[in-house]
């Protein structure tokens, strides 16, 4: 998206993550995004979890909830299901909702243990995954024959948008710089200031520098976990919930901590290794140095400054995933964010 003098327009988004598709109803799910949309949001996410609510089936109801708020998983990934199935679900949602899928793509990694799924080479994986998928949204018969991905002579039998969004969201940086080179958006997950940003950003760039392509052809953007409240030391504790998620699902690799001068403690690295999602230890054993760099906690005002610095580094589409004080009132974080942390950052005048 642009603004009208032509610059990249800035962009707030909202995402829901995977533990909340387990403990709201689809209704409530596309409620939140009603929600979203009459707050001002750009865009709204649904996570992919098994064994949770389906995200297909969540975005169904979402869009027809709402009639303007952009629509995407964060994400769905190559393994679990045929990248042309997922062909076929993201045009189905772009359909009924009117032109406002986003498909939101990482390596993944929910429910491959209880599936046998093997992560294999997941650059690889994604690369062709894209390819397919955007071959099929073209209304090209296909032939694809991948080192991962396989599809014989076949083509979509409806009409579809060819160019409905992809954005990768990932932390890593071979996925962050395959993003540069073939993603229409690339989404730095869970890194909250301006060195874990620009860190990433600039995997993004040398990933568009090597395929030849010009800046603004990726949207750059940022998913943020999120707890707004005055009761500061609670914002910090509960959202150390999302930090442990992402240490967990990144184990063993951690570069996007180096970016930030962050080493994980012989205590953490213990539990992460034992590979149970013990959420309370490894949330107590998480440092107060990982809060400052890989989540937002506080005040509206402290948040909104913390997003006006990460905004400098190039972002350009900030996306909350909140975790309220209270565990399940999503809308304490979506609401002031909206009202209070907005209206600061666009007041800032950092971007245009």
């Amino acid at each position: 998206m642009t603004s009208a003098s032509g610059s990249p327009a800035f962009r707030f988004g909202a995402g829901l993550l995977g533990h909340y598709s387990r403990a709201y109803p689809v209704s409530r799910v596309a409620e939140l995004g009603a929600l979203c949309e009459r707050l001002g949001f750009d865009s709204y996410w649904i996570a992919d979890q098994r064994w949770m609510r389906d995200v297909w089936v969540s975005l169904t109801a979402t869009a027809m909830r709402t009639s303007r708020i952009q629509l995407g998983t964060r994400v769905t990934d190559p393994y679990v299901r045929h990248p042309a199935l997922t062909a076929v679900a993201i045009a189905s949602l772009d359909e009924l909702s009117g032109g406002r899928a986003i498909l939101g793509l990482g390596a993944g990694g929910s429910g491959f243990r209880e599936m046998e799924i093997e992560r294999k080479k997941p650059v690889v994986a994604l690369r062709e995954a894209i390819e397919l998928i955007r071959r099929l949204l073209a209304g090209e018969q296909t032939e694809y024959t991948g080192e991962l991905v396989r599809f014989r002579r076949g083509a979509l039998e409806f009409a579809t948008r060819r160019d409905i969004p992809v954005v990768i969201v990932a932390r890593g940086p071979k996925i962050l710089e395959l993003g540069g080179r073939v993603a229409d958006g690339v989404m730095v997950a869970s890194m909250a200031s301006p060195a874990a940003v620009t860190w990433g950003i600039d995997h993004v760039r040398t990933g568009l520098r090597k395929a030849g392509r010009p800046a603004e052809a990726v949207e750059l953007s940022s998913m943020v976990y999120t707890s707004i409240s005055d009761d500061g030391p609670a914002a910090r504790w509960i959202v150390r919930r999302g930090i442990a998620a992402a240490l967990m699902g990144s184990f063993p690799n951690y570069d996007f901590l180096a970016a930030s001068g962050l080493t994980v403690p012989p205590e953490l690295w213990k539990l992460l290794e034992a590979g149970k999602p013990d959420y309370p230890r490894v949330m107590a054993a998480i440092p107060d140095a990982f809060v400052d760099h890989l989540g937002l906690a506080g005040t509206p005002a402290e948040c909104a400054a913390q997003i006006e610095r990460i905004v400098a580094s190039g972002i350009r589409h900030v996306v909350l995933a909140p975790l309220p004080v209270d565990e399940l009132h999503v809308e304490s974080v979506i609401e002031p964010f909206a009202r209070e942390v907005v209206p600061r950052v666009r007041a800032a005048g950092i971007v245009v």
